[in-house]
């Protein structure tokens, strides 16, 4: 390769294997290395020898916030002023402590102050940051001294989620269930307080009675997590619960469940308007309509709600008919297209985070 064909080398220290690690920094790194615009390798090992640091780029840091990830951390910056490497850290939530709602239960692993502190140590030493909503650059740049703050939006990957969607099967699942039509929720279990022992306040308190008393006309589907207070209504069969899948399956899965449409509950608080759209990117992706709350992170979703009794009269509203579900279905789909990672415009995003350092006029999507 010569000098002018070399792209930019780039070694990811990603959380986790599940959902956060692939939409930030496992499908990018996929998309980018199979279109040959970086060279991108992860671990969750840290490495400390400089050699392995040699022809390296960029070190992108997702999530890292302990004193032991802060001692690595100052480890390459001492790198960095011989290898000249740039370091980025990404993050796509609210972190800081004071800010994560305590029904969540990530609470009770980062209120210690020394994991507040090394966590914006850590974003200070770095080049940039790159966070997934506007409201999260926002609240990083009031809350550190980091300026360098890059929005790159999570991207739904068309080979991931794009080959699940037929309207003659949502049409077939529409009649099918059009007595009794079933609504979707997947999400994580940090979205309720069942964890904590308590009856804190979480994401679903304000739909739960909604739910409840519509049982009889809605088959209420929930994959991953559910409310406690839900719990005993799935014991006796009347709302239908599924374990959470491993990101292979997860679309299949999804899509295999035959549903009318899905939801996507929050509460009002600075955490959640930090969050991006991934669950209306989802359902869009399969043709489901999404009905989401009415908030700053759902501004892309058409049907919202602010209540849970407004949430079942936009449900009835939507699928009342054959012709108000397609249309919804159709909308979706419409709004999820600009929104595949695979777009030039979208991966480009991460080329020009890794090509050329903040601010540089080569930037030509961020």
């Amino acid at each position: 390769m010569t000098k002018e064909e070399r792209v930019p080398s780039v070694i990811q220290y990603i959380a986790d294997f599940a959902g956060c690690g692939f939409w930030r920094m496992l499908f990018p790194e996929f998309i980018l290395n199979m279109k040959k615009s970086a060279s991108v390798s992860h671990s969750q090992m840290y490495f400390r020898d400089l050699a392995h640091y040699a022809k390296t780029d960029v070190i992108h840091l997702q999530r890292q916030g302990t004193p032991h990830h802060l001692q690595f951390v100052e480890k390459l910056v001492q790198f960095r002023s011989r290898l000249r490497f740039r370091i980025i850290y990404d993050i796509d939530d609210v972190i800081f402590h004071e800010d994560v709602p305590k029904y969540n239960p990530a609470y009770q692993n980062i209120h210690q102050e020394e994991f507040r502190i090394s966590t914006q140590k850590i974003m200070e030493l770095c080049d940039e940051m790159t966070v997934s909503t506007h409201s999260l650059r926002d609240y990083y740049l009031e809350k550190t001294s980091q300026k360098n703050i890059t929005v790159i939006p999570n991207y739904a990957p068309q080979l991931w989620l794009g080959n699940h969607c037929s309207e003659d099967m949502l049409l077939r699942n529409y009649r099918k269930h059009r007595k009794r039509p079933r609504i979707l929720y997947s999400g994580s279990p940090f979205h309720f307080s069942n964890t904590l022992g308590g009856d804190l306040p979480d994401d679903f308190t304000h739909v739960i009675p909604t739910i409840i008393e519509t049982i009889k006309d809605f088959q209420w589907v929930f994959v991953g997590g559910i409310p406690k207070a839900l719990s005993p209504y799935v014991v006796r069969q009347e709302i239908e619960y599924h374990r959470w899948q491993n990101m292979e399956a997860y679309p299949r899965f999804l899509a295999g469940l035959e549903g009318s449409m899905t939801i996507a509950p929050l509460q009002e608080n600075r955490f959640n308007y930090g969050k991006s759209d991934i669950k209306f990117l989802e359902a869009a992706a399969l043709g489901l309509p999404c009905a989401c709350q009415d908030m700053i992170t759902y501004a892309i979703a058409p049907i919202r709600f602010k209540t849970g009794q407004e949430m079942v009269e936009k449900i009835r509203e939507t699928l009342e008919s054959e012709e108000s579900f397609l249309a919804a279905s159709r909308d979706a789909r419409m709004r999820v297209q600009p929104r595949w990672l695979e777009r030039a415009e979208n991966i480009g995003k991460h080329v020009d985070v890794y090509t050329f350092p903040y601010g540089d006029p080569g930037r030509k999507y961020v």
